[in-house]
Order: structure tokens, then C-alpha cells, then sequence
């Protein structure tokens, strides 16, 4: 008979001894193991071909001159592809949801299939997943472009990263500001 596995892992979460768990649910050290093994590769495999998205808007004057930066990361760990674009007079709300786009239009041009999107605005992400609703009448539209631009993704999610966890998407935010173009 096969040990039920969430059963097992809920007790050991619950912080019941091991020795003790084995023993009432029956098993033996080495189905332990290989139960957790195998939890392991199933994480691993919903892990693999994982892109990562740093995005960030920045607007000097809210309303100002705004920019817009990302960072794409491949599941190798390495950044394959990083822009900043000057956006003209916007909010920096408007600057976010803009530098969202960019990013997650270059990772579907890559062909990218699951991306884990980090940013620093804690609105944008609150909205993005149902948190908070959209009232502001402006966000509204760029807010419905991304949700449609998210549908290209098999796999996604969206995490609010602390600002010193996302200076180089930052970083270019602000260039393209200062340049008043696009960067790379």
C-alpha cells in the first residue's frame, strides 16, 4: 500500500517528530526519503524554464518626465535582456504599469513561457493579484493590457521585491529619464 504522502508531509510541517511519524504512518527511512526526492524533483520540474522579470517605473515630478526599466533573467541565472525607456509626462503609476508592459512584451517576443515578474510598487502588484481593485480612470486601461499580456504566459506569478531588490530595473528607469531616450 502507498503511504499518503500529503498526510506524512503535513504531520512532519506540524513539527511531530520523525521517528514518530514513520512509525505511525509505517514507513520505512528509506520511503521517507525517497518521498521527499520526489517532492523535490516535482518542485524542480515546475521550476525549470522559469524566466525572472525585474520591472520598474520612475517619474521625477509625478507627474514628470518618467521612465521606464526591466531586467529579464533566463532560468540559468543569466540577464538576457535589459532596457530602460523614456516615457514623457506620466505618473510614476502609469511609469510602472508601462515598464510592466515592456518587460513582459520582450519576454513573449523571447518565447518565454513561465516568468516570475518582481516589483518594487506595491500598488501594481496588490492590483495584479486582486488585492486591490483599480479605481484611478488613467490605470484602468494599462492595468486590462497587462492582464491580456499575462494570458501569453503558460506559467506566471507576481511578487512585491523591497526597492534595493530591484535597482537595476531602477537604474534604467531613471537613465532613460535623464537621457530622455532608451537605454540598454
Amino acid at each position: 500500500m502507498q503511504p499518503d504522502g500529503a498526510a506524512i508531509f503535513q504531520a512532519l510541517a506540524e513539527g511531530q517528530d520523525i521517528s514518530r511519524v514513520m512509525e505511525e504512518f509505517q514507513i520505512t527511512r528509506e520511503q521517507l526519503n525517497n518521498m521527499f526526492a520526489a517532492a523535490a524533483a516535482h518542485y524542480r520540474q515546475l521550476e525549470q524554464g522559469r524566466w525572472t522579470l525585474y520591472s520598474d517605473g520612475a517619474s521625477s515630478g509625478n507627474p514628470g518626465p518618467a521612465g521606464a526599466g526591466f531586467v529579464l533573467i533566463d532560468p540559468q541565472g543569466e540577464t538576457r535582456l535589459k532596457m530602460g525607456d523614456y516615457l514623457g509626462e506620466a505618473t510614476s503609476n502609469v511609469a510602472e504599469y508601462r515598464a510592466l508592459l515592456l518587460g513582459l512584451q520582450a519576454a513573449r517576443n523571447l518565447g518565454v513561457q513561465k516568468l516570475q515578474i518582481f516589483s518594487d510598487s506595491e500598488l501594481l502588484v496588490r492590483q495584479l493579484t486582486g488585492l486591490y481593485r483599480v479605481k484611478t480612470p488613467h490605470l484602468i486601461p494599462l492595468y486590462r493590457k497587462v492582464r491580456k499580456e499575462l494570458q501569453n504566459f503558460r506559467a506566471y506569478a507576481i511578487s512585491h521585491v523591497p526597492r534595493d531588490g530591484n535597482q537595476e530595473a531602477d537604474r534604467l528607469a531613471r537613465q532613460a529619464i535623464d537621457h530622455r531616450g532608451r537605454t540598454m
